[in-house]
């Protein structure tokens, strides 16, 4: 028996309704969004992708079955610890984000604990 394939898509911004995210397992995995003439989607995990993991179709509807199928493809072909990898990174990179906020937001000249160590 195959394994469903459950995705999240949630709108990028709140009240845009042509622009999704989409999530696997509590994990941001790429975007459906709708250009000028079409809908585009793309997987935007942080590691090499091939060239079906992005694309167009002409409908909504169209655009999430392409997806589907594509992130069906690269749970496939992509061993679970090389995804364990990039979700490594993808983690590493928003905290290294969250940090870089953070540091903008205090008073110039002021050091956190973290950077009065170093």
């Amino acid at each position: 028996m195959a394994k469903t394939i459950t995705l999240n898509a949630s709108p990028t911004w709140p009240g845009v309704t042509d622009d999704y995210t989409l999530r696997y397992e509590g994990h941001q995995i790429g975007r459906i969004r709708r250009a000028e003439k079409a809908w585009e989607w793309q997987i935007t995990v942080p590691m090499a992708m091939p060239t079906w993991a992005s694309g167009s179709t002409a409908s909504l509807d169209a655009c999430r079955q392409a997806f589907a199928a594509a992130w069906g493809r690269l749970l496939k072909e992509t061993s679970p610890e090389r995804l364990e990898r990039a979700w490594d990174l993808d983690r590493a990179a928003g905290q290294r984000q969250q940090r870089v906020e953070a540091s903008k937001s205090r008073a110039p000249g002021v050091l956190d604990d973290a950077n009065a160590k170093a």
